[in-house]
């Protein structure tokens, strides 16, 4: 006989639902007299099975009673334990029954929030309340309310949780109960697997908050001592609780988590004569010895710095404590205060109630500071003086040799700020998936989806040449290397969007920009497509998860393209904002915001004598993705541009076709801050070729009133100004005119090299009207002023095969510019700063070079005919591989065109690092037969 909570409270005429807004003091009494009614009976607490209780009803009433049923369950515990000592075997089995309604709880609530398919067919209105239908799960459910747990058992449990006999025994259950209510059965495994991940979590939480009557478990989640719960902080105990927890959350949008296919991935310690690759995660765990440097991690977006922090910051909460406690902050949620502590407590949200001042005051535990982001530090009016603080705060900190602070960084960003203030740091450096990795990859790729999934997916991959030192395909198979694209790119294959036409694409922004526009087309089966619709009809979401009805809970009442303009409208308000999240205190309809691109936290708060407001702080699901839609929604914005309206008389006019409404477009499109490299490329693969050249046409009309100082003087960055400061972004007028200039510059560019025309910044040389041959000067001294990374900027590839002849560059500063193929004929460079400047192929025909140092100036087969330079000059020239003949010049020019068209794609250094590792990666063989899950193998 088992005692039933919901009967219990039927014969009593309670109202379950009232029981919610019942005090604390409330259920205790309620606990009481069901413990009374317990003695009556002769029940035990082993006779208490609310899982089973709970499992027997469907998904609405689950939904609405979870969490009444685990607090009542709770406060039994408490009762029974003031009755009589529970023993550990007693104690056990209820700490798991409530922890694990918990965590069934919070996986029912994501499942929710991903508007996932099963729950359409869970709530079918049904005559009964109980599900009986399912003789499987009436089974396990027998099993389970048996309430037989020894204590050797019990102690199995508390040390393997989720290997244990009963949490498998909780898990038939729950699965059959998923089926039941419309999951298909591999799915049903996927979404308990995310909930034993949180089990851990809950399962200390629960302890710590009931010490007393759970003294017996607390040494099984290295909480205080045996007897003695002075030692506990609650505080702390529930943050360790939060970081195992968030263990379930669903990567992305699928329904495993991270945990489910992380691997461990390797790295080179940037040390003197190291260069062997290691364990990422042992490293830095060797790392925590040495309290006198930071430990950075470093790579390029894509390859796992985030996912490392979150997976290793439970490990340490779980393994390490109480030697060390994990402090993850998220460098982007900081705001710069007086102090170090002032600044990392702004950035610690976990609760309102914890102080971040007082564990760093404490000797112990020691904390590991997981300092996630460098490179996504929000930026100040102040420029880069702010982050310079942070940095030497950072130093003095870690001086003080009493915590750890482990950074997370882009390479770039660390090579920037080691060029300029050398700091004492021990660096390692992400490396390219190898063929250990990968293999370990698609073992757990084949644990989430299926043996034949996986193994179609390497043998696509294998038969395309991309596991080889030498593919012909450079950029698909460096690419191929990273986790984030692995994993998009199985995501796509899964689901029948990866196809040989993809692998027709060698040049980097094209073909990332086909894979996110597919992963668009994957989220919202828009634009339609006749092969994607037949590949949907395959049954089985284990095989494919975008279904019909996944895009229609998705798209809810919204036409696909009114979504994807709301989804553009919140990436562009993140883009202006100049950080990597904003705050809105409007009504955002959260089913907009597909968690394959957004984050999202909704807080509530009150100002006195006004209603609540709900503010929606919302960031990118990763960066790789938010720059995807950035570039989008410009792209889209500058179409405005070239876009056409028809008068009653036929005639066709642009929309915007006042200069001035062109202005105020571009200072409220660019004016934010400066695009990136990367935002750069992808924008102008996404404009089509007519737009590019049609587009030149208007930018370059804008561009030339902009050097003229039009805008300026017309107020417009006065104008646009209160906008970008609604987003937080504090620039100034000055900011947004040179912001607004360069990225103009910058756009031009490069879609004058993309249609292979050389950009004429200066303007028109035969016409003295239309030529402004200082324009250059000007642009890179406003930029000099703002940032010397600005110039940088511009000068890394922007400069390529432009026409600067005849323009003034007296004394400018070009140093480490890449001028290669540029025209710069008669163009007057006295006194001139080329160091390390990349001068190969350029046209120096005529030009003014007195001044200038051309020791380590990269000549290789630029013509210098008639250029002013002193003899010593002219011999250096020649020694860095000069031409003086016009002739041998156009020879050269010719060769290097054919060669140009000979190959189809571009050799990037990151392609070049990836070639010099070299990988060799076999085959994965199905075993012949029936499969065994997850058997996989390579042959190499």
């Amino acid at each position: 006989m088992n005692l039933s909570i919901r009967h219990w409270l039927t014969e009593r005429q309670i109202d379950i639902n009232h029981i919610k807004t019942c005090t604390s003091g409330q259920l205790a009494g309620i606990a009481h007299r069901m413990v009374q009614d317990m003695e009556f009976k002769s029940l035990m607490p082993l006779d208490i099975c609310t899982l089973a209780e709970v499992l027997q009803l469907p998904l609405g009433t689950v939904e609405q009673e979870i969490a009444v049923l685990a607090s009542l369950t709770e406060n039994l515990l408490r009762s029974l334990s003031q009755k009589k000592a529970l023993k550990r075997n007693e104690g056990t089995w209820l700490a798991f029954q409530i922890a694990y309604l918990l965590a069934l709880e919070q996986v029912l609530l994501q499942e929710e929030q991903l508007q996932r398919t099963w729950l359409n067919f869970a709530r079918i209105p049904a005559q009964t309340k109980i599900i009986t239908l399912n003789p499987q799960l009436q089974g396990f459910l027998k099993t389970l309310s048996s309430g037989k747990l020894s204590d050797t058992q019990a102690e199995q449990a508390l040390s393997s949780v989720a290997d244990s006999l009963l949490v498998q025994q909780m898990n038939n259950a729950t699965e059959a109960w998923f089926v039941a209510n419309g999951a298909e059965e591999f799915v049903a495994k996927l979404i308990t697997q995310r909930l034993n991940n949180a089990l851990p979590g809950y399962l200390l939480k629960i302890i710590a908050q009931n010490p007393t009557p759970l003294a017996q478990l607390q040494k099984f989640f290295s909480l205080g001592t045996l007897g003695d719960i002075s030692t506990i902080d609650l505080y702390r105990e529930n943050y360790r609780a939060c970081l195992l927890q968030t263990l379930s959350t669903p990567l992305l949008m699928e329904y495993f988590s991270l945990k489910d296919v992380y691997i461990p991935l390797v790295g080179i310690p940037q040390e003197l004569n190291y260069g062997k690759p290691v364990d990422l995660k042992t490293w830095v765990e060797q790392q925590l010895i040495d309290l006198e440097t930071i430990t950075v991690i470093e790579s390029e977006p894509g390859y796992g710095k985030t996912s490392i922090c979150q997976i290793w910051a439970a490990e340490v909460a779980l393994k390490l404590y109480p030697t060390w406690l994990p402090v993850v902050i998220c460098l982007r949620d900081i705001q710069y205060g007086k102090t170090l502590l002032e600044t990392l407590n702004s950035g610690f949200t976990f609760n309102s109630h914890i102080n971040l001042a007082k564990w760093l005051e404490q000797a112990h535990p020691q904390c590991v500071l997981l300092l996630d982001g460098l490179d996504e530090l929000p930026p100040s009016p102040g420029g880069n003086r702010a982050k310079a603080i942070f940095l030497q705060q950072l130093m003095q900190f870690q001086a003080q040799g009493q915590h750890k602070i482990v950074l997370t960084s882009r390479t770039t960003t660390v090579q920037e700020i080691i060029a300029e203030t050398p700091l004492q740091w021990q660096r390692i450096t992400i490396q390219p998936l190898e063929v250990n990795e990968l293999k370990q990859w698609f073992q757990k790729w084949a644990l989430v989806q299926s043996l034949p999934t996986a193994q179609n997916f390497f043998t696509f991959l294998k038969q395309a040449g991309l596991f080889t030192p030498k593919s012909h395909l450079s950029e698909l198979t460096y690419l191929v290397h990273q986790p984030l694209m692995l994993y998009l790119l199985a995501v796509l294959h899964r689901d029948g969007l990866l196809d040989d036409e993809i692998l027709q694409k060698n040049y980097r922004p094209t073909l990332l920009w086909e894979i996110y526009s597919r992963l668009r087309r994957w989220l919202l089966g828009y634009p339609l497509s006749g092969e994607m619709n037949a590949l949907l009809t395959r049954p089985g979401m284990a095989h494919i998860h975008r279904t019909p009805e996944a895009i229609a809970n998705l798209l809810s009442h919204y036409h696909p393209q009114e979504l994807l303009e709301q989804i553009q409208a919140i990436a562009l308000k993140i883009l202006h904002s100049d950080r990597h999240q904003i705050s809105l205190n409007e009504t955002v309809d959260t089913n907009t915001l597909p968690s394959l691109y957004f984050r999202y936290s909704v807080s509530c708060h009150s100002a006195r004598n006004t209603d609540k407001q709900l503010t929606i702080k919302i960031q990118f699901s990763h960066p790789k993705l938010g720059e995807y839609l950035c570039a989008e929604a410009l792209a889209n914005q500058l179409q405005k541009l070239i876009q056409y309206q028809t008068d009653v008389y036929g005639t066709e006019t642009f929309i915007l076709e006042n200069p001035s409404s062109v202005a105020e477009h571009l200072y409220y499109l660019l004016g934010y801050g400066i695009i990136t490299q990367e935002i750069e490329e992808l924008v102008i693969a996404t404009l089509q070729t007519q737009q590019k050249s049609n587009l030149l046409q208007r930018l370059e009309s804008f561009w030339r009133a902009w050097c003229q100082g039009r805008w300026l003087d017309a107020g417009v960055a006065h104008k646009i100004l209160p906008y970008f400061h609604n987003l937080q972004n504090l620039v100034n007028v000055e900011q947004v005119n040179t912001n607004v200039g360069v990225n103009t510059f910058l756009l031009l560019a490069a879609i004058y090299r993309d249609i292979q025309v050389s950009f004429c910044p200066c303007g028109n040389r035969e016409n003295l009207h239309e030529f402004y041959p200082e324009t250059m000067l000007m642009l890179l001294a406003k930029a000099s002023v703002l940032s010397n990374n600005l110039t940088k900027r511009i000068c890394s590839q922007s400069l390529a095969k432009i026409n600067l002849s005849g323009a003034f560059l007296s004394q400018i500063v070009l140093t480490g510019a890449n001028l290669e193929q540029a025209n710069l004929s008669n163009a007057v460079l006295v006194n001139a700063n080329l160091t390390d400047a990349n001068l190969t192929g350029a046209n120096l025909t005529g030009a003014n070079l007195t001044g200038v140092n051309l020791e380590s100036v990269n000549l290789t087969n630029a013509c210098l005919c008639d250029a002013i330079l002193t003899e010593a000059d002219r011999e250096i020239a020649k020694l860095n591989g000069a031409l003086f003949s016009v002739e041998q010049f156009q020879v050269m020019k010719s060769l290097l065109f054919k060669q140009s068209h000979i190959s189809d794609f571009d050799t990037t250094d990151e392609t070049q690092f990836w070639n010099q590792n070299i990988i060799d990666t076999g085959l994965i063989e199905s075993l012949e037969g029936e499969p065994m899950m997850p058997t996989l193998s390579y042959e190499c």
